[in-house]
């Protein structure tokens, strides 16, 4: 018998210390995190990270081999077995990345399908199927076959089908991937207006970071198992806990440089010194100095400031932007890759100057 709720009741969704082996590989290695009533909190990570074993083990799809899992304040799965609670016990959605809609039914019947198993009334059926379909924008296509469907609507009859029930906690496991860009963009929208509506608390599954940035209340950076950096996506995007969490989120720029000796905090690249927080870092230590591209401002050289002095050796034009390659002076092995104006009118040759906000670089000792 399950002990009876505790201070976890302020929590949808309690994950303490899961962990998952197979052999003497532990996939999910210790992950813990709490999700809040309406929040959306996205396990971010590489194929192989642990993100889906974790969401199957709070499903109940996967048996934990460590830690536990509350939903609702309520322990529905230990490590050591005592507990374990069937996944139709949980009173949890889960929409795959397959959709998994049965081809044999009506979009109707697909979103009614959880409301009979569970002999609800059926004019209540018939009136919750309908507000479900209106909000996902298929109530026009109700009595349509679900193999008469696009992708993009056969993922809003998995939505409309996980959500009918209004279960405590909806869990998707990449439901996106097998759109393409166009759809993915539409779904992501209207995810996120969905959950904004019904205020459904989501347990959001990606490697896309895209998706993790636009739909998150927190995103958890899973790497190996364990969860590198927990946080708002700001927080993930701006201050990365990791390097590992610099390097999958978003683009890095990336330069090797030197701290100067002296009274003021300066660091060394190449021909330039750069006025940046040192955090304790000693005179002649090596050091990997990062910035994201946006955070660069290319100006016509020569200027004086905080930046980097350099020639652009290539030019792309995509259109909304320049991309531009520029090799930074003193430094003939050190080159990056930033975005200018697409009339600055930038040519291989041209003398650049990259300004920089000493706010917005990070320095990792080498």
């Amino acid at each position: 018998m399950a002990p009876a709720a505790t201070a976890h009741d302020a929590a949808i969704l309690r994950v303490g210390g899961l962990v998952k082996a197979y052999g003497r590989t532990r996939v999910v290695d210790e992950v813990s995190f709490d999700l809040g009533p309406g929040e959306v909190l996205t396990l971010l990570g590489p194929s192989g990270c642990g993100k889906s074993t974790t969401l199957r083990m709070i499903a109940g799809l996967e048996r934990p081999d460590g830690g536990e899992v509350w939903v609702r304040g309520r322990l529905v799965a230990t490590g050591d077995g005592r507990v374990l609670v069937p996944p139709e016990g949980r009173n949890v959605g889960l929409v795959f990345q397959s959709y998994a809609i049965w081809p044999h039914m009506t979009v109707g019947e697909n979103i009614a399908y959880p409301l009979r198993i569970r002999r609800v009334d059926r004019d209540v059926i018939r009136a919750k199927v309908a507000e479900m379909a209106r909000l996902v924008k298929l109530d026009a296509l109700i009595d349509r076959m679900s193999t008469a469907l696009s992708g993009g609507q056969q993922q809003r009859v998995a939505l409309a089908r996980a959500l009918v029930y209004e279960p405590d906690l909806l869990l998707l496991d990449e439901p996106l991937s097998n759109l393409d860009t166009v759809l993915r963009r539409e779904m992501r929208a209207q995810i996120k207006a969905l959950q904004g509506r019904l205020k459904t608390s989501l347990l959001y599954v990606t490697h896309d970071q895209q998706e993790a940035m636009s739909l998150s209340t927190r995103v958890a950076v899973m790497n190996h198992g364990r969860i590198e950096q927990l946080a708002a996506p700001g927080e993930v995007y701006e201050r990365p806990a990791t390097r590992f969490v610099q390097d999958f989120v978003g683009e890095t720029i990336r330069l090797r440089g030197v701290v100067e000796p002296g009274t003021e905090a300066r660091l060394r690249v190449g021909a330039a010194l750069l006025a940046v927080a040192l955090d304790g870092l000693a005179p002649g230590a090596p050091v990997e100095v990062t910035m994201r591209p946006e955070d660069i401002v290319v100006q016509s050289a020569p200027r004086t400031g905080n930046g980097l002095a350099g020639a652009v050796e290539d030019v792309t034009f995509y259109g909304d932007r320049l991309e531009c390659q520029v090799r930074i002076d003193g430094a003939d092995d050190q080159t990056v890759t930033v975005s200018a104006g697409k009339r600055q009118g930038l040519a291989p040759g041209a003398r650049v100057f990259l300004a920089v906000d000493p706010a917005r670089m990070r320095l990792w000792p080498l």
